[in-house]
């Protein structure tokens, strides 16, 4: 496969639905919630049965309607994470895997259609490619993907634009986090300061979002 070709035959197998990290900016964040607020309930639910009875979980159906709408708007997770001795404060997130299948929770298994996909993440729609010198190049882990590579060319000025654009909104949720970090004070002299990926299954980690503490986003349900 020649990973330069830029091009994409999408194949609607979902197979960049399963397994994939996909991050997110606290304005996709914001985006994604104001999408889902205009859905009715009838797709809302229509979406919920047909994740719920594909990861074969369809009894957790009889729950109250509201524990339903949440599975949907709980929508991410925090990926990133950096200890200041013992507090452990969220730098980033990702879009929330079903625990059983690992796809997103926003793909119709069914459809294979993806919920949001006028409001999808930057990431989603250059997907498989990256921009790296003014050219297309896919992504490492993307290499099974099986439309890539094939199809009509994409577009180089769209992935360019869009690549600056997804640059410009993770610099700038950056910069809120570090300010975040001074104003706090978690950056003392002669703290310990470790980055690490947060496993909520195996780490029962005492988080502090700065983006939710700021009300940039969504402080979620539990």
């Amino acid at each position: 496969m020649n990973r330069g070709s830029g091009r994409l035959l999408c194949r609607r197998c979902g197979w960049c639905c399963q397994n994939q990290l996909i991050g997110l900016s606290t304005t996709e964040m914001k985006a994604i919630t104001d999408y889902l607020q205009r859905k009715s309930r009838e797709e809302l639910e229509d979406h919920i049965v047909s994740c719920l009875a594909s990861e074969g979980t369809l009894e957790q159906y009889e729950l109250g309607w509201e524990k339903r709408r949440e599975r949907v708007f709980n929508f991410f997770e925090p990926c990133e994470v950096i200890l200041f001795d013992k507090t452990t404060v969220v730098k980033t997130h990702v879009i929330r895997l079903l625990p059983e299948s690992r796809r997103c929770v926003f793909h119709n298994p069914v459809s294979s259609d993806c919920f949001i996909y006028p409001a999808r993440p930057l990431t989603c729609r250059m997907f498989p490619y990256e921009v790296e010198d003014k050219r297309l190049v896919m992504v490492d882990e993307t290499d099974e993907c099986p439309g890539a590579g094939f199809g009509e060319r994409l577009n180089l000025t769209r992935h360019i634009r869009l690549s600056k654009m997804c640059k410009e909104l993770l610099s700038r949720d950056d910069a809120v986090f570090w300010r975040f970090v001074r104003e706090k004070a978690l950056a003392r002299e002669g703290n310990t300061v470790s980055h690490q990926l947060c496993d909520l299954g195996s780490n029962q980690l005492s988080l502090i979002d700065p983006f939710v503490e700021l009300g940039l986003i969504p402080r979620q349900k539990q």
